[in-house]
């Protein structure tokens, strides 16, 4: 599976996004040798993690500067998936199912990345950009 980001007015924010592309492959790849290699899949989930804390920060940031007025459910959204990117660094920490993990990066982290930047991130985008 690849996924496919659409290119925004704000520049940071295409490439903290190919940034987080490229960190959820190194996921993928590491998938492939878990559980018999653990360590690899937990720093690509703990990475991809601390990516997206950061790049949350940034878009916040820049929310607030420009008093984006939908910016409490950007956020809100942000703090949804940062909890549940934790759970699943913690379940490849742990040695996880194998199972729950596969689905996890392979379907639910690309399809919500796709999703929240072609929605969120668009509109947030455009809107900044307007105001500039």
């Amino acid at each position: 599976m690849d996924i496919n980001l659409p290119k925004l007015p704000i520049a940071f924010m295409n490439e903290d996004h190919a940034h987080a592309k490229s960190l959820w492959r190194s996921m993928q790849a590491a998938m492939a040798d878990y559980p018999a290699q653990a360590a690899p899949l937990a720093a690509a989930c703990h990475a991809f993690l601390e990516h997206n804390r950061a790049h949350f920060a940034r878009e916040e940031a820049i929310m607030q500067e420009y008093a984006f007025p939908p910016y409490a459910i950007h956020k809100a959204e942000h703090d949804r998936i940062l909890i549940r990117l934790a759970e699943i660094a913690s379940l490849a920490d742990a040695g996880g199912s194998v199972e729950e993990l596969k689905a996890a990066i392979n379907f639910e982290v690309p399809n919500w990345l796709v999703q929240h930047v072609q929605s969120m991130d668009t509109v947030t985008a455009r809107w900044i950009a307007s105001q500039v």
